[in-house]
């Protein structure tokens, strides 16, 4: 329960890291929700085995990540803490879905594999993206810009709680 508390403490590094300065540090936060939730949607509307589609929008956080001079480790180790749960889902694919789709020199490729693997990518990207946003706004500043771009006050201040107490609960 000790590390499960320690890397939920560790929340709290991002909004360190939105403390910092940079040009992307300094975009408007509606800008940012606004574009992570554009580029959030796009990644989430590619089909399943569409995995080679998907591979250019990895320079979408990577950029952000060089822009705003993050530690590309604290990212890693936040989608790494995840990463099982995600597993859990997508490793049925392979079993369920074995139509071969794709001929890899000798090795056939089934349907469940790039499936498996569209899941394990969407995931990096779509979560990383909402990493990157906290860290590059805080929590509370993602809160305040759905707020002024129309989100019902009721849903942030339900977030904004949720937020300010996990450190409590834990």
């Amino acid at each position: 329960m000790a590390h499960i508390g320690s890397a939920l403490l560790n929340l709290g590094t991002l909004d360190d890291l939105a403390a910092r300065q940079s040009p992307l540090h300094r975009l408007d936060p509606r800008a940012k929700v606004l574009t992570t939730l554009v580029f959030v949607v796009t990644v989430a509307s590619f089909g399943k085995y569409q995995v080679a589609a998907l591979l250019p929008f990895l320079v979408f956080p990577l950029g952000q990540i060089a822009v705003a001079g993050l530690p590309l480790t604290i990212f890693l180790r936040r989608l790494l803490w995840v990463a099982p749960f995600v597993l859990c889902i997508a490793i049925l694919n392979p079993m369920l879905d074995r139509e071969i789709l794709l001929q890899v020199g000798p090795l056939p490729v089934s349907g469940g594999w790039l499936s498996l693997t569209s899941i394990l990518l969407r995931f990096v990207l779509t979560i990383g993206a909402a990493l990157i946003l906290i860290a590059t706004t805080s929590f509370p500043g993602v809160c305040r810009a759905l707020e002024q771009l129309g989100a019902p006050r009721i849903f942030t201040m339900q977030l904004l709680f949720l937020y300010r107490y996990i450190f409590v609960l834990i």
